[in-house]
Order: structure tokens, then sequence, then C-alpha cells
């Protein structure tokens, strides 16, 4: 299957072209296979590559499996710009993926300017759910200090992983990220949130896909927040489901 990769989160951020199935609980891969991960400049410039989004917009939801709260949602892509439009709440979230460091805004309306969203509000929360400003915003990959763990697979999927840590002036919940990237596809197949102890804390997966025209995007995807204290297990859940979506997205370069 060859197509561009829609993207959502995250966060949450992650390429979306295919779908990740949940991997077992968390094991480093064998060390020996570091060899056999190629230069991380080249993984980051192919990542960068398979982020230019297709024109689309597309109609869901955003609900909490912990509130039971839902949010009707457009999404808009184009290239490398992605834009969350709350339908009955006044926010509106743009991350532009740029390779030099990706950007995350938020206005209130359509009528509003953009305006960066402060690193201190990249913990808060999107509304009641587990989403946070952060999670859109996957600006790890371009954090100065990656290292690879070697080769994987999300099941069926061979990846290589990778473990990204900030910076001084990198803002960031995690301690590190730690994340598989497809072998075939150069798209992010899962994200962990990684605490000082070595323990996940939040998680990003892609749980169904769907094809609008010649391309496939993500049906739903899944933003966990994990307790740390226990093996692979979630304390509550936020998902993205997509209903419908249809070529056109009315982003402007």
């Amino acid at each position: 299957m060859k197509s561009r990769h829609v993207l959502h989160l995250l966060a949450l951020s992650i390429t979306l072209g295919f779908l990740a199935l949940p991997a077992p609980a968390d094991t480093l891969p064998d060390p020996a296979t570091k060899k056999d991960v190629p230069p991380i400049p080249l993984i980051q410039a192919r990542i960068y590559e398979s982020l230019k989004l297709a024109d689309f917009v597309l109609t869901g939801s955003m609900h909490s499996d912990k509130t039971h709260k839902s949010y009707p949602i457009k999404l808009r892509t184009k290239g490398h710009v992605i834009v969350y439009e709350f339908q009955d709440q006044p926010l509106q979230i743009r991350v532009k993926l740029d390779p030099e460091g990706f950007t995350l805004e938020k206005r209130a309306s359509s009528k509003d300017s953009w305006s960066s969203v402060a690193g201190s509000d990249l913990s808060k929360p999107i509304f009641d759910t587990d989403i946070t400003y952060g999670d859109l915003n996957l600006d790890f990959i371009n954090w100065d200090d990656i290292e690879p763990l070697g080769t994987d697979a999300i099941k069926t999927l061979p990846a290589y992983v990778l473990e990204a840590k900030p910076g001084p002036k990198d803002h960031t919940p995690f301690a590190s990220v730690r994340f598989w990237v497809s072998k075939q596809y150069w798209a992010f197949l899962r994200i962990d949130g990684i605490n000082a102890q070595g323990q996940t804390v939040k998680r990003v997966e892609v749980q169904d896909v769907m094809t609008i025209g010649k391309y496939t995007v993500f049906k739903e995807m899944k933003v966990s927040t994990m307790a740390p204290d226990k093996d692979d297990i979630a304390k509550s859940t936020t998902f993205i489901d997509i209903a419908d979506g249809q070529e056109g997205s009315g982003l402007t370069p």
C-alpha cells in the first residue's frame, strides 16, 4: 500500500496511514539490533517527508471514557498543516510541521487571529480529556538527543525503535519519548511518553483506518493516560473517531 499519511496527535500527534496494533507489555528491543537502525538524520528526513498531508477535511468526535463527554470536531489537513476545529466549543488549534521546529497555535474562532500556545500550557488537558496541547505537537522528532534502541515489530509491522530526550529549551512533561517508526512507511506506529523512572505514562495509538478515494486515513485514534506503577494498564482513554471525510480542506498555503 502506498499513500500519503494523515496525521493526528499524539500527541498526542502521529502520522496515520495504516493500522497500528497494540504491542505487548513494555520491553526494549535487543540492543544488538541497534546497528540495523539507519542514521538519525535520515530517519528524521523520511518522517518529515511522510508528514506531508493530503488536502482533506475529516468530521468526527473526541470522547473520553472517563467523563463520557463527546466533542464534535473537524480536522483540516494540507501540506504540513493540521487544524483542529471543535464544533461546539470556542477552540481551534493549528499545528505547523516545520522541520526546524513544529509550532502550535490556538484561537477561539475563525474570526480571531492565531496566537502561540505558551510552553506552560502544553501539559494542560484539552477540556476534560486525556489529550493535552503538547500531545498535538510532535516536536520530539526535532530534539537534539535521539538515540536508536533497536528494531522491533508492532504485531507484524517491522519498526525502528528510538528514544528522544528533551533539552533545556524543549517543553515537555516527559523525561523521554519512545517511538516506533515503520520501516516501510516511515510513519509512527506508536508513541510513548516516559517518566523519570522509565515508566510509560502516556500512549498514542491508531486503532482503525478508512479509505477516502485513493488515500488511507485514520478512523479511530486512542490516547491513553497510563498507570505508571502497573504493567501496560491505562487509567483513562480518549478516542478520536472519524465518521467521514472528503477532499478539499479549505486551507490556504
